[in-house]
């Protein structure tokens, strides 16, 4: 089961859209838990309210310790799962050996990920880098892995 953290802004209406998403994969027991981080005002309201851990202040790897999934996810908050995506991810979390997966958009004219960027990764990588990289934009970079298209822009 996955974990997904989430970086909150002032955003509220993308928020609500993207926790909204992730309720099938959770119906499904595909998702865990959800850890907003950031949230205030409105999105900490929306992210109480839809079940979420929030922590309304400090870094990723605080938010990464507040997870309870075997494995952890990023979704960036402009971005939701595309149609089939849970078959996707399931599919990449049967593999063996585990390994991180970006979770992109598709693939802009220079073939770089296009779009907003998340990650996937199993639980013991994802603590590891995290120790070493609080930023959870960032720590895509740091967790590499094979690209997953299964976002799309809101």
């Amino acid at each position: 089961m996955i974990s997904v953290v989430i970086q909150a802004s002032e955003d509220a209406a993308a928020l609500a859209r993207l926790l909204t998403s992730l309720v099938p994969a959770a119906a499904d027991g595909l998702v865990r838990d959800v850890v907003v981080l950031g949230a205030k005002g409105a999105s900490l309201e929306i992210a109480e309210d839809a079940g979420a851990v929030s922590i309304p202040e400090g870094d990723g790897a605080q938010a990464i310790g507040r997870t309870k999934g075997a494995w952890i996810a990023h979704l960036p908050l402009g971005a939701a799962p595309v149609e089939g995506w849970m078959e996707i991810v399931a599919e990449h979390l049967a593999l063996e050996p585990p390994s991180t997966a970006k979770l992109t958009s598709g693939k802009s004219l220079f073939g770089l990920a296009g779009g907003p960027v998340g990650w996937l990764a199993p639980r013991r990588e994802t603590l590891s880098a995290a120790a070493v990289e609080q930023d959870l934009e960032r720590l895509a970079r740091r967790l590499g892995g094979r690209r997953l298209r299964i976002l799309r822009p809101i």
